[in-house]
């Protein structure tokens, strides 16, 4: 576990690290501001589910996977908006975010489409297809739902149909098995989330490193 756990806060210093060393020394306009906003909240969602799985917090755990998610699908978002720079000026003045915007065409398959939840998942799947069911099983952690109680049962008992729970804020003592999981698919999700924020801050400040990298990348496949 601590292994799992301490991947996770190596994880969070590489992020600080990397962009750092992208972002300008001098000023930085209303988009930079939002991605260091989302940097922001992908750090302390880390801090606090190592928090959450010390302390056996199994529910609330998984809610931080899930809005870890949420980071990413919309920080790769920012890339399909019809207008960036206005854009995210409308959610710096505290319009509604995404669901209210709309795509540019060319994102949105040859129309635009409203920047919802549903199409920001579809657009990250796209390249990460275990996004999706990852987003579904965790969506009902973040919902009341029954997933909530099933999480206190410490026994049942099929011949008498007979289930004994715990009602607590910690977790009742059950296999590290289940830890390990949601550790490694919170690593993932956060790794891309990082690599999500870090390629979009190299696609504005260090373009010309990102055209020789993808350059390299089609020449080592061509051969």
């Amino acid at each position: 576990m601590q292994q799992r756990l301490g991947a996770i806060e190596k994880l969070e210093a590489e992020l600080v690290e990397k962009a750092h060393a992208i972002l300008p020394k001098g000023a930085i306009n209303i988009v930079d501001f939002f991605i260091l906003g989302a940097t922001q909240r992908t750090l302390s969602q880390s801090t606090a589910f190592r928090t959450l799985i010390e302390t056996r917090n199994f529910p609330s755990a998984t809610v931080l996977l899930r809005t870890q998610i949420d980071t990413a699908m919309r920080i790769n978002g920012l890339r399909m908006m019809a207008n960036l720079e206005t854009d995210v000026q409308r959610i710096f003045k505290g319009e509604r975010t995404f669901d209210r915007l709309m795509s540019n065409p060319a994102a949105g398959g040859g129309k635009p489409e409203r920047l919802t939840d549903a199409f920001l998942k579809k657009k990250l799947a796209e390249d990460h297809p275990w996004i999706e069911p990852l987003y579904e099983q965790t969506s009902d952690f973040v919902h009341l739902s029954f997933r909530h109680l099933f999480t206190a049962i410490t026994e049942t008992d099929a011949a008498t149909q007979i289930a004994t729970m715990a009602i607590s804020g910690t977790d009742p003592k059950q296999d590290e098995s289940v830890y390990y999981e949601v550790c490694d698919a919170f690593f993932r999700v956060s790794r891309l989330t990082s690599m999500t924020i870090l390629g979009v801050l190299m696609a504005r400040h260090q373009p010309d490193k990102v055209k020789a990298s993808a350059a390299a990348a089609a020449s080592g496949g061509a051969e």
